[in-house]
């Protein structure tokens, strides 16, 4: 299938090689069905999201031009990555690259030194949530759904860096950018599915990820505003795009009720794992069996 991203070349990050490995087993599930190339970038290297840039500003701009310039050598023309963190660390040093000529011809060098081609900043940085949106359409994933979710309540939580800052995420992309305040592409996604999205202001609060063992109390007070917005309004599960995110709010979940007396657990699903479940795809091939939240007892009704 033709994509208005020309060729593209997947960059998965470490995130999905570990702790999120059911959002890209789910995630090549749901590309493969709609017939959307997911090529991974071949030797790629840890992005340095989120705290590298904060420690050594060259190395939180050389480890993703690392991964640019392994994309570029597959004559990649967009880069997918499924972890916000991971999109924000790309489209920040594509950014600066572009800006910037010094900057580029300084981290061009460290890549040459290292072995690399430099990056010729020629790429679209573009999140699985907007690929599949932009490739296929919501009609393209309506098609191929072979177990409708009708009735099902859900919450699509994108978290704070699925399009910001907008200053390094909306530049350059031909208007087939998600809405940096109000997102709504997985909206979409899901109602294609038959679910019925509730409404939901907590979409693009932060969790709170990156404090989750630094400060705990800020980590948990984030996820519960979250968690609490999605109760009230009826959410069965709450659906991520995130893996820092989903982990973060899934294993504090019991430490959220002893703290604020309230029992606000419920399931998580990776938003790629619903759309495989609704392709007919099992638990098992889309392993929402692995979620710690157990989201089985809310979808054994589609079953």
């Amino acid at each position: 299938m033709n994509s208005p991203y020309g060729k593209v070349a997947f960059y998965p990050g470490c995130s999905l090689d570990g702790l999120g490995k059911s959002y890209e087993e789910s995630l090549k599930l749901v590309a493969k069905d709609l017939g959307l190339p997911l090529d991974k970038i071949s030797d790629y290297n840890c992005c340095g999201a989120l705290e590298v840039k904060n420690v050594n500003t060259m190395a939180g701009l050389l480890l993703p031009a690392r991964n640019l310039s392994l994309a570029r050598e597959m004559n990649a023309d967009a880069v997918v990555s499924a972890c916000p963190g991971c999109h924000y660390s790309l489209s920040r040093t594509q950014f600066f690259m572009t800006r910037y000529p010094k900057v580029a011809q300084k981290v061009n060098t460290y890549l040459e030194k290292m072995g690399n081609k430099p990056y010729d900043s020629k790429l679209l940085m573009v999140h699985a949530v907007e690929y599949i949106y932009n490739s296929v359409g919501v009609e393209g994933v309506k098609s191929r759904v072979k177990r409708p979710l009708n009735g099902l309540k859900v919450a699509p939580y994108y978290g704070c860096l699925y399009t910001r800052p907008k200053s390094y995420t909306l530049s350059g992309y031909m208007g087939l950018r998600d809405d940096p305040e109000r997102p709504s592409f997985m909206d979409e996604i899901l109602q294609a599915l038959g679910a019925e999205v509730v409404p939901f202001e907590a979409k693009t609060m932060c969790c709170g990820g990156p404090h989750a063992y630094s400060d705990v109390e800020v980590a948990l007070h984030l996820e519960a505003r979250i968690l609490k917005e999605a109760k009230r309004n009826g959410a069965e599960l709450l659906i991520t795009d995130c893996p820092l995110g989903h982990v973060a709010i899934e294993t504090n979940m019991n430490k959220i009720a002893e703290k604020y007396g309230e029992d606000l657990r419920m399931p998580l699903v990776y938003f790629s794992q619903l759309v495989a479940f609704a392709f007919g795809h099992s638990p098992s091939e889309t392993l929402l069996t692995a979620n710690i939240t157990n989201p089985l007892d809310v979808l054994k009704r589609f079953m």
